[in-house]
């Protein structure tokens, strides 16, 4: 997990260690400035107990998180657009467009360069290969597990996903070495998440994991790894804009590249299929292709 997400979801910290993540969320290009004595000075703390924060982060000391912090500030503010909140209080319509605009544009791109081909064409091989496909996520990636199922089921592949409560944990208890399971979660550090990966291990399922850059608890469970743009933040943000359209852009991807295995065959299938099944439009209606 990154420095800035661990200091966000202020994991394990003592009630001195809160005041100090929450000043460097708020002041951090100050705070790369900054001697440990003058940091401990502004936050009233002291030098010991900005170690330990450091510590907890995995870093060696202060030096070693200003590094890490200069280096994640960079990431996060070398595009011209905020992705936790592309617009203003004051902004008009007009400014508003404009700003999503070349944030999903953005967002594309940074998801397209984090995106592995050896690891994608990995990913297409143990999906083929693999009885059934069990999507697992909360929230807002249900949305984007929902659709990727949707278009797998019309080229005939099954893919298994369950939204009400608890529902998942059974899923994962049913589970074998035959199920590839793919896990959405942009922290991987949810604790839902982390047990069903937990039980998906014991189950000898392969986990294919969509989640942030970093060191996270879930990429420890998981046997390959599809990053997301993870420039957004955990909480402190208007929207999951960035993030939701990079999880969409990597599912995108992979039904593509699932698709593309057996072209001919999917291409039959979702034709038949939709011809069959899609009722949107009449029979006799002069729009309708057949």
């Amino acid at each position: 997990m990154n420095l800035l997400t661990q200091l966000e979801l202020k994991m394990h910290f003592t009630e001195s260690e809160n005041i100090l993540a929450q000043y460097i969320l708020e002041h951090g290009e100050e705070v790369v400035k900054m001697s440990i004595h003058t940091f401990a000075k502004k936050t009233y703390s002291s030098p010991a107990t900005i170690v330990r924060l450091a510590k907890k982060c995995g870093l060696s000391g202060f030096n070693d998180l200003k590094i890490t912090l200069a280096k994640e500030l960079s990431l996060h503010t070398s595009k011209e657009i905020d992705p936790n909140f592309p617009f203003d209080k004051d902004d008009d319509f007009n400014t508003i467009i404009n700003n999503l605009t070349l944030l999903h544009k953005e967002t594309i791109d940074d998801s397209a360069a984090l995106l592995d081909q050896k690891t994608l064409n990995q990913c297409v091989k143990l999906l083929d290969k693999a009885d059934s496909i069990d999507l697992y996520g909360l929230g807002n990636s249900l949305l984007v597990a929902q659709s990727f199922a949707h278009n797998m089921m019309r080229i005939g592949k099954q893919v298994n996903f369950r939204t009400m409560a608890g529902e998942q944990g059974f899923l994962a208890r049913v589970s074998n070495p035959k199920h590839v399971a793919i896990i959405i979660s942009y922290s991987g550090e949810t604790d839902e998440i982390i047990r069903i990966a937990k039980t998906l291990k014991k189950q000898k399922t392969k986990i294919i994991a969509i989640t942030s850059l970093g060191d996270n608890q879930l990429s420890h469970y998981s046997d390959l790894i599809l990053h997301i743009s993870s420039k957004e933040k955990i909480f402190n943000k208007m929207a999951p804009f960035s993030s939701l359209l990079s999880i969409q852009y990597i599912c995108t991807m992979l039904y593509a590249c699932f698709f593309s295995l057996n072209y001919n065959e999917h291409k039959a299938f979702k034709l038949h299929y939709d011809y069959e099944e899609d009722l949107r439009h009449p029979f006799y209606s002069p729009i309708n292709e057949k």
